[in-house]
Formats: C-alpha cells, structure tokens, sequence
C-alpha cells in the first residue's frame, strides 16, 4: 500500500463550533486525501497548521487529519495573505516522510509550504499549483510589493531543486517551470476534482422544487455565477463589476423571465445587485449551493485575465458535472478545445468594452440555444478530467514515474 501525507499551508476556519473543518468536507489537502484512500487504496494523512498551541489529530474518512501548532506573524495581513507560520507543520512532514510517506504539498509558493520543501527537499514529492502567480516586475515605489516579490522569487528558485512532479492548472505555468526556472521535476497540467457521483442533473420534479424554493418560476431563463475572492469582499478578478452591465442587458432582450443568482458577493455589493432584481448570497453551505446551480439553465463566470493562472475554476467544474452549459474565459483550460463548443462558449477575457460586449452576446447566444446542450453529454465529457477517479488515476501515473 501507498503511503501520502496531504499538505495544505494554512489554518481552515471551522463552519460548525467544536468540529474540525475537515468534518464538512473543507480543504484541498483532505479532500485529496480522502480521494485517494477511497480510489487508489492509499494510506493517507492530511495536515495543515491549526490555531492551538498542540497538535490535533483525528480520522475522517478514512483519513488521519493532523493540526499542528503555528503563530501569527501578521494579524494585520498586510505582509502575508496567509499569516500563520508552523515549523511544526515541517517538522511533522519530514518525519512522516522517514517513514515512507510521499509528500503530496498545495500551493508550492505558500511560506509553510517553502519550509516543508526545504526540510524534504532530499525526498521525492508531488506539488500542487492552485492558482498562483511567478514573480513579476519589482516597483521600487511600493516596499511591501518589493518585500514580496523578493520572497517569492527566492522560494521560486528553490523550486529547482525539486524530484518529482509539479501538478499545476494551467500551461502557462508548466510553460514558465519548465522554460524559465528549468525546474528537473515534471510539470503536468492536472487539477483538483469533484465528485461526479454527488453533483447529477436534477429530476424535473426536483428542479422545479429548487427554483420555488428562492422566488424562481419553472420557465424562467435562471443564470448562476459565483464570483467569491478569499479575503475581499469585491471579486474583480471574477467580473463582479460586471454584473449591473449583464443583468440590464439580458433584461432588454428577455425581459423579467430572466433570473440572476449571485453567490460569494459581499456588501454594498450585494444590496446593489439586489436592488436591481439579483439574487445574492454571501455564503452558503455546499450542499445548497450546488443545488441552486443543478436548477438553473446556464452558470457564467465574466472573469478577467487577472484570474488566468487559475484554470478552469472548481464552480464550473461543478456546473459541468451537474450538465450545466457554461459561458466563461476559463473555458481555454479545457484540455480538448474542439469539444469545448459542447459544454458552452469560450470567450476572451473581459478587459475592454468590446470584450464585455462580446462575452454579454455569447450569454445571449447560449440562454437563445439552451436545448442544444444536453446535461448528460456536458456531464460524461467533463468526467474525463475532473472527477476525483480521474484525479486518482493521474497521480498513480505520477508516483510510478517518481
């Protein structure tokens, strides 16, 4: 049997008091875990730092999750996004490491992160991208800016020094790893999953039940996005700014029948948007958001290039797995481009007027042509690369070539 220790970089905060946030399913690392117990056999350890002084340890799912003490280097956050530090975090992976476990470490240019590579650096190992940038550009004008891009390309250095394999989500990463740090390990485009055998079609009865459930009549023309940002409350890189636009165009040309549902917006947004006939939520619990997206007919994301290193999107990898035709710049990180015509519209991303105006006449396109698409083809096609079975099967590839 395979061992791997799942490494996340930061605390989660919990959704119910006294339970970890594992317990509700939270966190690439454990959800990665849990994946590969259940498909590929693995025995798994999921670890990130917690806010105590001890460490915790509990089994979910077949997964043993460990927190590990850490202390607050920012409270502020102005230096780090993420601003807890835990040497212990490091020092738990590389002895589970002596003991023939594969380090398995998200987001590789994460400060805890750096310290576990640095301590297994001697070991082989998977690392995960989600989203982040390689350095760009120092401004000297701006001294935090400056901080940061020095941090960032120090730890992107060390990455050279890396065995093994990095799974990002886009080729331009892969592009800058293997062309500008020339990094020995693999660089393949894999992201993260969802679970296929939970997100299905709605049954019509079902359908209907959902949209009653918020205000939604059983022919209106329902739209769904989520346009969440950790940590703002303004989701620019997603198109937030956007929406005002969209909505009143769509209402010139179908009227009231359409319905936009808004989720991960906060204030004033939110109240903006509802002021113009939205329907928005800040948070909600998994379960009832995906049921909202399984009874709407089209999920739109006008994202800008600012969110281009973060692949496709988990939101539309849901959308997708549930049959929901998608319209979405994202869309180009779809690994068969000539298929993408099934599951929606590829655009560019919004930058300009005439991008807005073109991603608000492929929305039109998609809502005028919604009988086209046909859930279980979007969902099957989708499977291919986002199911955790698939996700599996591409890290067991990645381990027997380590």
């Amino acid at each position: 049997m395979h061992r791997v220790i799942s490494v996340l970089h930061h605390p989660i905060p919990p959704l119910r008091l006294g339970r970890l946030a594992e317990e509700d399913g939270l966190g690439w690392h454990f959800r990665s875990a849990r994946a590969l117990a259940k498909y590929g056999n693995y025995e798994t350890i999921a670890v990130r730092p917690g806010i105590d002084r001890e460490n915790a340890v509990k089994v979910i799912d077949n997964v043993t999750v460990v927190l590990t003490p850490s202390i607050n280097l920012s409270p502020s956050r102005r230096i780090w996004k993420w601003s807890r530090v835990s040497t212990a975090l490091a020092e738990f992976v590389r002895g589970a490491v002596k003991r023939d476990f594969l380090p398995y470490i998200h987001e590789y240019r994460a400060l805890n992160s750096e310290l576990v590579i640095r301590r297994v650096v001697d070991y082989p190992m998977i690392l995960q991208h989600h989203g982040s940038y390689p350095p760009s550009g120092f401004n000297l004008r701006n001294p935090l800016g400056l901080t940061k891009e020095f941090s960032k390309r120090r730890r992107d250095n060390y990455l050279r020094k890396v065995r093994g394999v990095f799974f990002v989500l886009n080729k331009r990463e892969k592009h800058y790893l293997e062309e500008t740090l020339n990094v020995d390990a693999k660089a393949i485009v894999r992201t993260m999953a969802v679970d296929f055998n939970e997100l299905k079609p709605l049954s019509k009865e079902e359908r209907i039940s959902v949209r009653k459930s918020i205000g939604i009549s059983e022919d209106a023309i329902a739209l769904i996005t989520y346009v969440g940002v950790f940590g703002e409350e303004f989701g620019g890189i997603k198109g937030t700014q956007y929406l005002f636009r969209i909505l009143r165009e769509l209402r010139l040309r179908f009227g009231d029948k359409v319905a936009m549902i808004v989720t991960g917006v906060g204030e004033p947004y939110a109240t903006a948007l509802r002021r113009i006939g939205a329907i928005t939520y800040r948070l909600l619990p998994h379960r009832d958001y995906v049921k909202l997206v399984a009874a709407t007919d089209v999920y739109f994301l006008p994202a800008t290039s600012g969110y281009s290193y973060g692949g496709i999107g988990v939101a539309i990898m849901e959308a997708l797995a549930m049959g929901i035709p998608v319209v979405s710049p994202t869309l180009r990180d779809f690994p068969e481009q000539d298929r993408v015509k099934d599951l929606g519209i590829m655009t560019r991303y919004i930058d300009d007027e005439e991008a807005l105006r073109e991603f608000i006449g492929a929305l039109m396109y998609v809502i005028e042509n919604r009988g086209r698409y046909k859930p279980w083809a979007i969902r099957e096609l989708a499977r291919n690369y986002y199911s955790w079975e698939s996700f599996v099967n591409e890290f067991n590839n990645a381990v027997k070539n380590l």
